[in-house]
């Protein structure tokens, strides 16, 4: 009877799950050629209820379609059933036929290749971790670095003055005896005198105020004073990833270099073998590419100093055993001169630091010329004279006559004259230094715009134009190596500019005291 997808029930009927492909004279032609090339008998000569596909077997399935079979596992002598031994015993019946299907016998030894290759390569990828960004680099400093946390300590310490500031100052009380009978005619009971006395001081002239706004004023001086250190801290280590990144362009510059020379060793190796070139260009090549294994490892050495240096600012030893992000196309930025000089004098923490001194110096100039004013200390107490019980109160009042805190007025003043002073340094000094970081950035902007747009082509264009000449035979080696030699000292060059660029970039926000971005 005839089945679903081309297929024929055999003896059981329809539904016994026996079902053969329909194939005509030229598919028994093939499914004989194929059962004579392919062993199908198993090690007891029955086939387990397995699934396969067109793929597993592409000769006898015509379609997609499952073929489930069981029975003897020899091919008949034309047409009928294609049986597929059991080479997995490990599997038993009880697994999910859809899930898992046998793979070829020849299939097994590229898995195997592919998965021992490609295994520990993944398992390499998983361990080895993300390269440091300059992003990454300056948030793990902020978080990790010994002397900035040092310096927000200093801040605490000084948030503490603030606490003291709005504190009053503590009562007083005190306890007296007086006249205790030593000896004589009167009795004691009627000399005795005992008493306790609370005392309260009050400021006058708005002290407790001014000591706040004081505290107030220098707590914001020293949270700029802490900005300008992190100003200061990041720059530096800016300076330090970006020397990593130069030593490792420098070590792939000559490792492409390197290469270059083992591919023209190799081919003057095969021509001086041939006879066609003296031994002693072959000794050329051979020395240049000596002297870029040198170059390799003194950059090899110049980035694990610089790594090092890094993790030491990170306070993280395994940062020195990381690599650094290179990213060669960096957008030139174009900035205003004097916009930069505006944005200076207002976000530089170094300016904000002064003109918060200079606030307060003067609200510790007033609290000094508050302290001109007396505070008063009203008291009332309790005494027992004899046998009598009494009630004291008063007020202590100093006389300012002579002290009336002169030296302390003029030593908060002079310390106003100097915070002004200071300021105006700071403001200059920050002119000063937004145009010399200025006329550094476009130099060396201009550079790498010089390298980017000539050098850079023309050195490549030459070395390939010597490279090519030689291959035919048109010029002599020493021309090759010049340009070669001129290529990687431009490309090195080009390195170098780039590190000029990025540190006069990093000098530049350190004199503007802010971020500059494209």
């Amino acid at each position: 009877m005839r089945g679903r997808g081309g297929y024929q029930d055999r003896k059981g009927g329809a539904g016994s799950g026996k079902r053969i492909p329909l194939l005509g004279k030229e598919g028994r032609t093939r499914h004989q050629e194929n059962a004579a090339k392919h062993p199908l008998k198993g090690a007891d000569e029955v086939v387990s209820r397995e699934t396969f596909r067109k793929s597993d077997h592409p000769v006898c399935a015509i379609s997609d379609q499952e073929l489930f079979i069981d029975g003897a596992a020899t091919p008949p002598a034309s047409g009928g059933e294609c049986a597929f031994p059991n080479i997995y015993p490990f599997l038993n019946n009880s697994f999910p036929q859809h899930i898992f299907s046998p793979l070829p016998r020849r299939a097994i030894p590229i898995f195997l290749f592919l998965f021992l290759t490609l295994f520990p390569l993944l398992a390499h990828a998983q361990d080895s971790p993300a390269p440091l960004t300059l992003p990454r680099v300056v948030n793990l400093y902020l978080e990790r670095n010994l002397e900035l946390e040092a310096a927000r300590y200093r801040l605490e310490r000084t948030r503490a003055d603030q606490i003291a500031a709005r504190l009053r100052p503590n009562p007083g009380l005190s306890f007296t005896a007086e006249n205790l009978r030593i000896s004589g005619p009167v009795p004691a009971t009627r000399l005795n005198e005992i008493g306790a006395t609370y005392s309260e001081t009050i400021e006058l002239g708005g002290k407790r105020g001014l000591r706040e706004r004081v505290a107030a004023a220098t707590i914001s001086a020293a949270e700029a004073k802490f900005a300008d250190a992190m100003r200061l801290g990041v720059a530096q280590v800016k300076r330090l990833y970006f020397e990593a990144v130069l030593a490792r362009r420098n070590i792939e510059a000559a490792t492409e270099n390197r290469q270059t020379f083992e591919q023209l060793l190799q081919f003057n190796l095969a021509r001086f073998e041939e006879g066609a070139i003296p031994e002693a260009d072959l000794i050329k090549v051979r020395l240049e590419r000596i002297k870029f294994d040198s170059a390799i490892r003194q950059a090899q050495l110049s980035l694990r100093q610089a790594m090092i240096r890094l993790a030491e600012n990170l306070e993280d030893p395994g940062v020195s055993k990381q690599n650094v992000a290179v990213d060669l196309d960096l957008q030139l930025l174009n900035p205003d001169l004097e916009s930069l000089r505006q944005t200076a004098l207002v976000e530089r923490p170094d300016v904000q630091a002064g003109e918060r001194e200079i606030e307060a110096a003067k609200e510790r100039l007033a609290l000094e010329q508050a302290h001109k004013s007396p505070d008063i200390t009203p008291f009332v107490g309790y005494k027992r004279l004899a046998s009598d019980n009494t009630v004291m109160f008063g007020v202590s009042i100093p006389l300012k006559v002579r002290d009336r805190n002169q030296a302390g007025i003029a030593r908060a003043d002079a310390d106003r004259k100097a915070a002004g002073a200071l300021l105006d340094v700071a403001r200059s000094h920050t002119i000063a230094e937004v145009d010399a970081a200025y006329e550094a950035f476009q130099t060396a902007r201009l550079q790498v715009q010089t390298f980017r747009d000539e050098l850079l082509n023309q050195a490549d264009e030459s070395r390939s134009i010597a490279l090519a000449a030689y291959q035919e035979g048109a010029t002599e080696l020493l021309s090759l190596l010049e340009a070669q030699r001129t290529r990687a000292e431009v490309r090195q060059q080009y390195f170098r500019t780039l590190f000029d660029y990025q540190v006069s970039v990093s000098e530049l926000e350190l004199a503007v005291g802010k971020e500059m971005r494209p």
